[in-house]
């Protein structure tokens, strides 16, 4: 009986004790992006792109908005004025896309007559219209514009947007507009461009990945991806691409004729958008939010943090160690990187 009791005794003092003990939590994970700022804005925020100023936002039916970047003060625009004092008005704004030396501003308007707007960014809050371009600009999917890259040309500005079916290479200038040079029928309907160099990066949906040589063009080499290659961006040596149903898909592009896929990581939801940068990655899945990875390895993506906060994800860039997030319900999200 004696030692019944001392045994009874010390279960007692050892449950005491482990109740005065400190408790383990839960596992969390580290937190990578805190937000900064939110800015609400009118409309559906689809697509960004910024310059040295200003953050762009294309606004569906909204039109456009700026947010500086100093500040994050936000201006609103569905009219635009010309020099000449008319006013055009901004029906559905689908993408923008700025080239910060030119200090133009490329918007993409779905109206009864799809077309380009673009707009000249030089003076302070304010938008001016400088001119439009219809033709072969129908159901535009992306667009990729900088400053021009060749020498003895009166051209400056180059690049590309998908549209019906095709990939199409252009010039600009503000006395000829927007030139067409020429265009290449895709194999499958292209939604993603990325130019880099002598070469374009086209997502052909269930085809994959595209790369086509802009002095022949001929194609290069098409790459099949897991998924459905909807966006894709360019960083060093390796292309990123947002493949719906397949997640995050990385493929190495060093040698174009050669592509191969080395890293990917899939995504419980539709991944639509995708941004790249160094040291990191971002995707947008729709409801499912935005993911952020560390890509020092590109051949292993790992994931840094899922932010759910947001809602509903379309668009992501990075912005000078800032993530910049356009939400369907929550307007343009600002956050700080780890």
């Amino acid at each position: 009986m004696p030692n019944r009791l001392w045994i009874l005794a010390l279960m007692i003092v050892v449950i005491m004790l482990a109740g005065c003990a400190k408790r383990n939590t839960a596992y969390q994970e580290e937190e990578w992006l805190s937000l900064e700022k939110q800015i609400p804005v009118v409309g559906d925020p689809l697509d960004i792109s910024f310059d040295d100023g200003y953050i762009y936002v294309a606004l569906d039916q909204g039109g456009i908005s700026t947010i500086r970047r100093d500040n994050y003060h936000a201006k609103w625009y569905t009219h635009i004025k010309a020099a000449d004092g008319s006013t055009y008005n901004m029906l559905r704004i689908k993408r923008v896309d700025a080239v910060n030396e030119q200090n133009k501003l490329f918007a993409n308007e779905f109206g009864d007559t799809h077309k380009f707007i673009i707009l000249k960014t030089d003076q302070p809050d304010t938008l001016l219209w400088e001119g439009i371009t219809i033709g072969n600009t129908r159901n535009i999917t992306d667009m990729n514009f900088d400053t021009i890259s060749e020498t003895g040309t009166n051209y400056t500005i180059e690049g590309g947007y998908c549209a019906g079916g095709s990939v199409y290479f252009s010039h600009y200038n503000d006395e000829l507009g927007l030139v067409n040079e020429y265009n290449i029928t895709t194999s499958a309907e292209p939604t993603g461009l990325f130019i880099k160099g002598n070469y374009m990066y086209v997502a052909v949906q269930q085809r994959g990945l595209a790369i086509y040589n802009r002095t022949t063009q001929q194609l290069e080499k098409e790459l099949p991806l897991p998924g459905s290659a909807l966006k894709v961006t360019i960083l060093g040596d390796y292309a990123f691409v947002a493949s719906r149903q397949g997640g995050l898909n990385i493929v190495n592009v060093a040698n174009p004729a050669t592509p191969v896929l080395v890293g990917s990581y899939a995504t419980s939801n539709f991944t639509t958008a995708v941004d790249a940068t160094t040291g990191k990655a971002a995707i947008c899945s729709g409801s499912g939010g935005v993911y952020l990875f560390n890509i020092s390895n590109p051949n292993q993506p790992v994931l840094l943090e899922r932010l759910t906060s947001c809602g509903y994800a379309n668009a992501v860039k990075f912005m000078n160690g800032k993530l910049i997030v356009a939400a369907r319900d929550q307007g343009v999200l600002v956050y700080n990187i780890k």
